[in-house]
């Protein structure tokens, strides 16, 4: 539960398609693979990737959302993601072969500086997967149009947003970390720019059942039917029709 002055914004889970779909399945015939999921939250995300093969470990600071986590995935760091020296020493000479930062970076008043803190933790060519909000996609561009700027609970908007990116800006933060952009990627925002009143309808079900959008039987008909649809379509345009915008970059 997320408190925003007066309003109680009720939390449901979601796990990021663009960067789940990005992360192959583990070859158990090679060398076990791991991940660090910075800001994880309650580890929705980090679970689908452990169920991929993947060993996995998060930092969260928030105590509700690292309580859940912890009972997913292999470990994690209850820390403030800017507590770098503290993480650093928790986290030793361990390296990891993804390093995942899902819609976080959006949060942080420095991206550059905490992206290239982190790449410390990454193997030699392990993948860096950035995921942020496309602030020019084609709701914000008629909203701008009309003169609205105007913030939500959640999605591109959301309040807690510091910086925001378009898709040329979140390819040059990876290059600037000295990073090879090896894949640009999104995810659609079409049907997903109904979610906000899907969550109501849902959140008026069962507030105490975050999973139960993900769980749904109309969330996994849409997973399995229609994503890839309304993915395909909305490629050559994802400047416009993309929600997250998803970079790959490889140290």
């Amino acid at each position: 539960m997320i408190h925003i002055h007066k309003n109680i914004y009720q939390y449901l889970e979601e796990i990021n398609e663009g960067v789940l779909r990005n992360i192959p399945t583990t070859d158990s015939k090679v060398k076990s693979q791991s991940v660090l999921d910075v800001g994880c939250g309650s580890g929705a995300l980090s679970l689908a990737i452990k169920q991929k093969g993947y060993e996995v470990w998060g930092i969260e600071e928030n105590k509700e959302a690292s309580s859940t986590a912890e009972l997913r995935i292999d470990r994690v760091i209850r820390e403030n993601l800017y507590n770098y020296e503290k993480i650093s020493a928790l986290i030793g000479e361990r390296t990891f072969s993804y390093l995942i930062f899902s819609d976080v970076l959006e949060h942080t008043y420095d991206p550059f500086l905490i992206l290239s803190q982190y790449l410390k933790f990454l193997e030699p060519n392990g993948k860096v997967i950035i995921s942020v909000p496309n602030a020019l996609t084609w709701t914000n561009r008629i909203a701008f149009l009309f003169g609205s700027f105007e913030y939500s609970d959640t999605g591109v908007m959301d309040r807690t947003h510091i910086r925001w990116f378009t898709f040329r800006t979140a390819k040059r933060l990876v290059k600037a970390t000295g990073c090879k952009i090896i894949k640009i990627d999104f995810t659609p925002y079409v049907i997903r720019s109904a979610l906000p009143l899907i969550k109501k309808i849902f959140n008026s079900k069962n507030q105490e059942n975050r999973r139960q959008l993900i769980d749904s039987k109309a969330y996994k008909f849409y997973m399995k039917y229609i994503y890839f649809i309304e993915y395909n379509l909305t490629y050559i345009f994802k400047r416009l029709f993309g929600f997250r915008i998803i970079i790959i970059g490889q140290k």
